[in-house]
């Protein structure tokens, strides 16, 4: 057993996994960034190619092709194109990636053999190349974009060199070529920004500018995710702060200085907080803590000791001017005050509000299942 276990399976089961990992590679690189707007493009795409051919192939190019080849044509585009609209009717999952992967190579393929069986090797034949092309350059990575690109022109070049003379071949090729690779770069440049721009706006809507903590919609999909996969006895744990008199704070030395106050009690917050704790701003000087895997007693330790580390923090509101601060508190627990976080937002809340009816500067526990609506504004 333990020559087994250090000797012969263990290397066995390296050299599978290394296998694994280019094919991995190669169908990471294939899948589309949106599936639902690949399925649409592929359909479109497609649907255009088996007009186009229908329209075409009676009047083609080529008038020594023979019926059985545009049956052969038409047949294998109508299949190819049964089969995308099947693709995009189903195949919205991982376990499709092989599918995704092949479609369009499968293309590229399909118009190969529609140009072989119709003996055409015009650039009106050849022009079909442009439409798996079009798809990698428009909605895979940069890698799938060049093993596309890569393989319709190795496909332009087996309908060129098998149906035209050479020199007529080899400028069809640098032709197509030529466009091909240009379309493609232009295509994948503009995606590739548009990507990055979709990304900086998604992040931008979950953090908040000027805190740097999550906002409250992060906060909120965070703190779905967690009550409805929990993990572990302890439950979870949410804490809502408050700071006491903020108003009087804008007031005295200007808002400017108020959100240097709201920037100083993020960092601290984050500081005492703990891997997997979700820090969100929740409008104004609200600021809500959801500890996941923290049971009701070790929560009250927890929050309690935040609310002493900020009474004895000095506030820089300018440059020669610290000023003290303290907060209110309201904490709730599920399943302690309820199951959904609609309950553990309310709970919470009116934690929050006893805090600030018995004298601020304090946590309170919410000591029942409350139903009454979402957070409101404290002074």
């Amino acid at each position: 057993m333990e020559l087994a276990r250090t000797g012969s399976v263990l290397p066995g089961l390296t050299l599978g996994s290394r296998l694994a990992r280019p094919a991995d590679a190669v169908l990471t690189w294939m899948r589309p960034r949106d599936l639902r707007h690949a399925a649409r493009t592929v359909s479109v795409l497609f649907a255009v190619g088996l007009v186009v051919t229908v329209v075409t192939l009676p009047m083609g190019a080529n008038a020594g092709a023979d019926l059985d080849g545009w049956a052969i044509a038409l047949a294998g585009v109508s299949l190819l194109l049964a089969s995308m609209i099947s693709a995009a009717a189903w195949f919205f999952d991982e376990a499709s990636r092989l599918a995704w992967g092949l479609c369009p190579f499968a293309a590229i393929i399909v118009v190969v053999l529609v140009d072989l069986a119709t003996h055409d090797g015009s650039v009106t034949a050849q022009i079909f190349f442009f439409f798996p092309t079009v798809y990698g350059g428009a909605l895979l990575p940069r890698p799938g974009a060049i093993l596309v690109t890569a393989a319709s022109l190795a496909g332009e070049i087996v309908v060129a060199f098998t149906q035209l003379s050479v020199r007529e071949a080899t400028v069809s090729t640098c032709y197509v070529a030529a466009a091909l690779v240009t379309t493609v770069a232009i295509l994948v440049q503009s995606m590739e920004r548009q990507h990055e721009l979709v990304l900086e706006l998604a992040h931008l809507a979950t953090i908040d500018p000027l805190t740097g903590l999550v906002t409250r919609r992060a906060f909120d999909e965070a703190a779905a995710a967690v009550l409805a996969h929990p993990d572990g006895d302890e439950g979870t744990s949410l804490v809502v702060i408050d700071v006491d008199r903020f108003k009087a704070v804008n007031d005295r030395y200007g808002h400017p200085a108020g959100d240097k106050v709201l920037v100083q009690l993020s960092e601290l917050l984050v500081q005492a907080s703990r891997r997997g704790d979700v820090v969100c701003r929740m409008g104004g000087d609200e600021i809500a803590m959801l500890l996941p895997r923290c049971s009701m007693e070790i929560a009250l330790r927890r929050a309690e000791e935040i609310v002493e580390l900020v009474r004895k923090q000095g506030f820089e509101v300018s440059v020669d001017d610290l000023i003290s601060v303290s907060i209110s508190a309201g904490l709730a627990h599920v399943p302690t005050h309820g199951s959904d976080l609609r309950t553990l937002y309310a709970a919470a809340d009116a934690a929050l509000y006893e805090a600030k009816r018995g004298g601020r500067d304090r946590v309170m526990p919410s000591e029942r299942n409350t139903d009454r609506g979402p957070l409101t504004a404290r002074s």
